[in-house]
Order: structure tokens, then C-alpha cells, then sequence
């Protein structure tokens, strides 16, 4: 009676996953502001909420379908690190930052000035 591990979790081939995530940016390409024909990266990944590694594969792509309006888009970002993305696009996985921590204010001393 042991339910089969693959029955718990399907998993989609590679081509129908890319080919959702290929749609999901050409309807979000028509909803974003164009300056000059141009739309940046940067505003297609707020849009969509897609990992940016997997956006900037489908974005190399050529058989995306563009509006009449949008002439080319800008896949250098204005956002992300130059270092961070030459990383997170050659490795496959991009390296999180760690968070800096503010430092902890020093206890102050109770002196009792009438003693």
C-alpha cells in the first residue's frame, strides 16, 4: 500500500515548463511601460516574479512574441550587481547576499548621582 514517490510529485518536462514561462512574459511584456521601444529586464522581473536566471535564458531566445510597440528588450539590469549576474547567469544559481546586522548600542551605566 506505499504510494509511489513520482504519484506524490509530477513533474513537467523541461519544454512545457519554459513554454509556460515564455507565455507568462509575452502577457506581461503588453502590461509594462515602453520607453523608446525598448523594455528593460529589470521591469519584466518585477512584473512576472520570475527567477531572474531562468528570465534571462527565455529572454535569449528568438521566438518570443513581441508587441507592435516593444522594438527590442534591454537585458543588461539596472538592479542587480554586475558580479551577481555574471555569476548567477554562468552558474545556473545566484549567491545571496547576507544581510548586514546593525550593531548592538552599548548598555548604558545607571549611576546614581545622589549616593
Amino acid at each position: 500500500m506505499f504510494i509511489q514517490e513520482q504519484e506524490l510529485s509530477p513533474e513537467l518536462p523541461d519544454e512545457e515548463i519554459d513554454a509556460a514561462y515564455k507565455q507568462a512574459i509575452e502577457r506581461a511584456i503588453g502590461r509594462i511601460p515602453v520607453k523608446n521601444g525598448v523594455v528593460c529586464i529589470d521591469s519584466i522581473w518585477v512584473e512576472t516574479s520570475l527567477p531572474y536566471e531562468i528570465l534571462h535564458r527565455l529572454l535569449k531566445r528568438d521566438d518570443l512574441i513581441l508587441p507592435a510597440n516593444v522594438e527590442r528588450i534591454n537585458t543588461k539590469s539596472g538592479v542587480r550587481e554586475p558580479d551577481e549576474l555574471q555569476s548567477a547567469v554562468s552558474s545556473g544559481d545566484a549567491e545571496r547576499r547576507t544581510p548586514k546586522r546593525r550593531k548592538r548600542r552599548k548598555a548604558k551605566s545607571k549611576s546614581r548621582a545622589g549616593d
